[in-house]
């Protein structure tokens, strides 16, 4: 009877194994097309762009960036290195604007954006006396 229980599992296990793998194949393709559009769509935005299309798309995006827009920063581009400029309300508008550009398609990003420096809250000006 142990036997018997045990042949049962094993064909069991082998037909679930068998049945697993033939299902990648069926459904697979369309998958597969899908991943391929956006492996293409990905290729298409690494290929290297003239500087003066990356200077536009980062002015392009600025200009759309509601948060963004008031702190008119400004931006140069040298074979596909941006060098960012302006004042930042603070440290996450620098850190957009530096996004921003890297989407773009610059090669390196040079953030010489100025932003207020970051207040420590009482909390942690406390931790810091105890250590």
């Amino acid at each position: 009877m142990k036997r018997i229980f045990a042949v049962f599992c094993f064909a069991l296990a082998l037909s679930a194994v068998a049945f697993a793998q033939a299902q990648p194949a069926q459904g697979g393709e369309t998958m597969m097309k899908k991943s391929d559009k956006k492996a293409q769509k990905k290729a298409e935005k690494s290929v290297p762009q003239s500087d003066g299309d990356i200077q536009q798309c980062i002015t392009d995006k600025l200009a759309k960036s509601e948060k963004l827009k008031s702190q008119s920063f400004s931006s140069a581009v040298s074979s596909g290195v941006v060098t960012l400029t302006g004042n930042a309300t603070n440290a996450g508008s620098k850190g957009a604007a530096t996004g921003i550009a890297k989407r773009c398609g610059a090669t390196k990003v040079v953030n010489n954006i100025t932003a207020p420096a970051v207040k420590k809250s009482e909390k942690s000006e406390k931790s810091d006396k105890k250590g």
